[in-house]
């Protein structure tokens, strides 16, 4: 009987899995090769050089600021010398600033780039679902990320795992 049991344990998985069909994508081929992300990412480089230019600007002037500073140090009296180095502290803040508000995680390259991408990701995402639901996969994965791009909604266990909390929270519920 036990022989019987370990046999099922290790052919079910196996059987199961035979009947699901899994495929992938490269997203970075898709992203590469479909016509219409060249010019957004072009209006994109354009975009990002201005912010180029702007930001290398104020450094060139904070570079500057502080090689004058540097020369001029002995000169100055200790109000004027208090006086230029908050002046370049002040300097400095708007430089890193400038680079969070532009370039950072939130910046606004990102966000201008998402805004390009978008519909753009949306039309990708809309032929990946009409791939899989007329060649019957179960799942699609991105090769590159290995994150499931498309999946049957037979296969989400989300409401089943927030039902099991649910039960789990209510006291007198849990085994």
């Amino acid at each position: 009987m036990k022989r019987i049991l370990i046999i099922l344990c290790i052919a079910l998985p196996v059987v199961l899995l035979a009947e699901m069909k899994i495929g992938y994508i490269d997203s970075n081929a898709i992203m590469s090769q479909y016509s219409e992300v060249p010019p957004v990412q072009a209006e994109l480089e354009k975009e990002q050089r201005a912010l180029e230019v702007q930001f290398n600007q104020l450094t060139q002037k904070l570079d500057s600021l502080k090689a004058n500073f540097e020369k001029q140090r002995l000169l100055y009296s200790e109000s004027k010398r208090v006086e230029k180095q908050n002046e370049i502290n002040d300097l400095e803040t708007r430089v890193q600033n400038y680079q969070m508000e532009k370039f950072g995680p939130n910046g606004e390259i990102y966000k201008k780039q998402n805004e390009l991408l978008k519909p753009i990701l949306a039309k990708i995402d809309a032929a990946i679902k009409v791939v899989g639901a007329e060649r019957g996969y179960d799942y699609i994965l991105d090769a590159n990320s290995g994150a499931i791009v498309y999946a049957l909604d037979s296969h989400d266990m989300t409401e089943a795992v927030l039902e099991e909390l649910r039960k789990a929270s209510v006291p007198g519920t849990n085994e």
